[in-house]
């Protein structure tokens, strides 16, 4: 793979997760107007789109370029 592969997949990852972090977090805290309990955590997965977000956005900083860790 090439260095541009690498950072259109990694750009498609980071918006996949963008969108499924606003829609756990929109799932999240929609009112309920039943007494049925929440099917998933949506709070967990919006949390972990985010920290994974994160982590995506330091692979593309580091394909671009710079250095973010220490030597």
């Amino acid at each position: 793979m090439s260095q541009s592969d690498d950072l259109t997949l990694s750009l498609i990852a980071l918006l996949f997760l963008v969108a499924l972090g606003i829609i756990s977090f929109r799932n999240h805290f929609k009112t309920h107007d039943t007494i049925k309990p929440h099917r998933l955590p949506w709070m967990i997965i919006c949390l972990g789109a985010i920290a994974t977000s994160f982590m995506i956005v330091v692979h593309i900083v580091n394909l671009l370029g710079f250095e973010t860790g220490r030597r």
